[in-house]
């Protein structure tokens, strides 16, 4: 077979035109964009939750759930998957009701069931793995104790072991070994013609300061006790001479205390100064703190009417959100959940939270619009409200239960208690608060569920949980006296 002569094949080679090779990298380059286009579209659905639903078969968008417990490590099963990743993790699920367990090798299982909803983030970050068997151990013991009260951050407790002693003895719990200081009123600040009885009232917010009540019998005088410089104790009622029925401290510095008298008049002292405010508010029932922020106060009006309104703190006008018409004790409580104010009111058993678009200073014109988003009627008449947890829970306590409301899922809970609460609940941290019946300690989640018994309990005391998570400090009581003891929540 004879070559052809590469003249030839060059000679029958035609290059293409212009027109024909801009067409063609038009059609690359259009082709690469589409391409670009589609995965990054791909990638956004991804990043929103889109899946392919196989019961369906549709595409649909899914619910992002994050999960985290204390201690981590923990493994996940949401429905029927099984995650791979140990806590904290994530997975995007499609829409639905789920049950979610969590496991670890020598802890009780925890599980809840949730709804998760599309597009949304579901945060299940609170989950507390409790030993199967807690390891309980005395630290400090007492030959007697009249009051236990927990620092609000946690990191001690305060205790009075004779109540008609002057004396006050501080434990730090931050360490793995418990350390005690005792500090004792100065006789100065007291009378010297009859002997009190000393109860502790307050912790202020930095756990520097507490109130205690001296009680003469026919009247209480209020002390501002300073833990970490003795000298600088305040018997506030005797400096001042002000009749103090009720008293907090200001969260922007614990120097200053805001006050309610017998009356009902609300005035500020500060111990600093030395000085004693006008009259802000008059005729007040029930105060409270909104943040660093104002002063919520519960006013009784002509014909059995109440007010509820605030005051901001460094301001002396009051500003009124609402005006009952009705005999039954009013609580009130304002909250902040991402920068949204929220406003809780009960009136008897009956319960409302508001959504407010903004809440300006009290000596504001500005108007103050509020949408109802929530409606209840309890079992029984509220006895304490909060909102608390960053404003996500609005926590209504009445006689046997509570009912909590969860801001961010629109969900209400009611929990009923197997023995009455006397007092207002006390919590561990954000998510958990316990009850002690006089025979346990018992610790649940905020709508009453993953409950608890952490260790036998014979008192009524505060607890508190070391900022590490590893001990819950409770005390108790036997023939030898009473009893720090801290029960092991993280094993070595």
């Amino acid at each position: 077979m004879t070559a052809v002569p590469l003249r030839y094949n060059i000679a029958m080679y035609r290059a293409p035109s212009k027109r024909k090779q801009m067409f063609a990298r038009i059609a690359v380059y259009s082709a690469m964009t589409t391409g670009v286009i589609v995965f990054v579209t791909f990638l956004v659905f991804i990043m929103l939750g889109y899946r392919f639903n196989r019961d369906t078969s549709t595409i649909q968008q899914g619910g992002l759930v994050q999960f985290a417990s204390r201690p981590g490590d923990v493994s996940v099963k949401i429905g029927n998957a099984n995650l791979t990743d140990l806590t904290p993790s994530k997975i995007t699920v499609n829409p639905g009701s789920y049950t979610v367990t969590m496991n670890r090798k020598d802890y009780r299982s925890w599980s809840k069931s949730v709804d998760v909803r599309a597009g949304e983030v579901l945060w299940l970050n609170y989950a507390q793995m409790t030993p199967n068997t807690i390891k309980t151990d005395t630290v400090s013991s007492y030959e007697s104790l009249s009051q236990a009260k927990s620092s609000p951050n946690g990191d001690r407790m305060a205790l009075i072991t004779d109540p008609s002693k002057p004396v006050i003895t501080f434990v730090d719990v931050t360490g793995d070994k418990p350390k005690s200081t005792t500090i004792t009123i100065p006789a100065e600040l007291l009378r010297a013609d009859i002997a009190p009885t000393f109860t502790l009232s307050e912790w202020a917010n930095d756990s520097d300061r507490i109130l205690v009540d001296a009680n003469y019998g026919d009247s209480i005088e209020r002390i501002v006790m300073d833990r970490r410089e003795v000298k600088r104790t305040v018997n506030v009622s005797k400096a001042y001479e002000s009749d103090v029925s009720e008293s907090i401290f200001d969260p922007r510095n614990s120097e200053r205390l805001i006050i309610r008298t017998s009356k009902g008049d609300i005035r500020t002292i500060d111990t600093a100064s030395n000085s004693l405010s006008t009259v802000l508010a008059s005729s007040v029932t029930e105060m409270s703190l909104y943040g660093s922020d104002a002063l919520l106060l519960v006013q009784s009006v002509a014909e059995g009417g109440q007010s509820v309104g605030y005051i901001s703190l460094g301001s002396d006008d009051v500003r009124i959100l609402r005006t009952i018409q009705s005999s039954d004790v009013v609580h009130f409580s304002i909250g902040k959940y991402f920068s949204e104010p929220y406003v809780a009111v009960s009136t008897g058993n009956k319960l409302e939270v508001l959504k407010v678009k903004s809440l300006p200073s009290s000596n504001s014109d500005e108007s103050i619009s509020m949408t109802s988003v929530y409606t209840a009627t309890l079992p029984a008449a509220v006895e304490y409200l909060s909102i608390r947890s960053g404003g996500r829970f609005v926590v209504a306590q009445y006689a046997g239960g509570v009912q909590t409301y969860d801001i961010e899922l629109s969900k209400q809970t009611l929990t009923s208690f197997k023995s009455p609460v006397t007092s207002e609940l006390r919590w561990l941290d954000k998510y958990h608060f316990y009850i002690t019946n006089g025979v346990n300690l018992e610790v649940m989640e905020f709508d009453g569920a993953n409950a608890q018994v952490i260790a036998p309990l014979t008192t009524d005391f505060d607890s508190v949980q070391s900022s590490d998570g590893k001990f819950i400090y409770s005390i108790t009581k036997n023939d030898d006296g009473y009893h720090l003891q801290r029960s092991r929540m993280i094993l070595e």
